[in-house]
């Protein structure tokens, strides 16, 4: 029957969330302790700060795990017959990996060299404008319904409201876990919403590049949590809270 179908399809599209989430996070977690053994190794880590709770010497370099775990997911999404429809256009996925690195790479050099704020606010609006350019864009205010009307302003708005929640996502990354915690939670219910929201538009198909976005997101976070928990052996810095802001 079509009730059957569509639970049988529920079912699959649900396991291949769940695959490429856990595929990210047990890269995230490995990628991780890489970069804890390495900067470890290599006194890769920034002087102790008087505002700074920690103690003992601690890299802030997470970032880079977080994108290895990004990129991971994707190709094994890729790779997955599930997510054929996403990938067909893969405009939007090499513009979400590119801004990705472009972040990765200033947040790496804030944390260890302390960029101007003028030249990380440039980076951000790299980043946000390689996303807005392909076509990822605010198309809508959700305000009365109220529809943007042209490219350019699309764009604009895109771009303010990308930087912004970069910066508020780095804003709050303080203490152990906070950050990764908050935007695991915000995730989560966006990664519902965004299935639900597909069963209405589209009863054939049940994935969405929003769908798959919020899973390695998901798979992100928890491959770093524990990494990442009090007392924190690693923090995410500057390339990670603007990454997990990006995304």
């Amino acid at each position: 029957s079509l009730g059957n179908r569509q639970r049988g399809a529920r079912g699959r599209v649900v396991r291949a969330y769940l695959l490429v989430a856990l595929i990210t996070a047990v890269v995230t977690y490995g990628s991780t302790w890489a970069v804890r053994f390495l900067a470890k190794r290599y006194n890769i880590h920034p002087a102790i700060r008087e505002r700074d709770v920690h103690k003992l010497p601690t890299p802030r370099i997470g970032g880079i795990a977080m994108l290895v775990g990004l990129t991971a997911g994707f190709l094994a999404a890729a790779s997955f017959g599930w997510f054929e429809s996403i990938f067909l256009n893969p405009g939007p996925i090499w513009a979400i990996l590119g801004a990705a690195g472009v972040i990765v790479v200033i947040g790496i050099l804030d944390d260890l060299i302390e960029l101007d704020w003028t030249a990380k606010m440039g980076g951000q609006m790299v980043a946000a404008w390689i996303l807005a350019s392909s076509g990822i864009q605010i198309v809508s205010l959700p305000i009365g319904g109220l529809t943007v009307g042209s490219f350019g302003v699309s764009l604009a708005i895109t771009m303010f409201l990308v930087v912004l929640i970069m910066n508020a996502v780095n804003f709050i990354d303080g203490l152990d876990g906070l950050a990764a915690g908050v935007v695991g939670i915000g995730t989560f219910a966006f990664f519902v919403y965004t299935y639900l929201l597909a069963q209405q538009t589209s009863p054939t198909n049940y994935f969405s590049t929003a769908g798959l976005l919020g899973a390695l997101v998901l798979g992100m976070v928890l491959g770093f949590l524990p990494h990442n928990w009090r007392p924190a052996k690693i923090f995410m810095g500057d390339s990670g809270s603007m990454l997990l802001g990006l995304l």
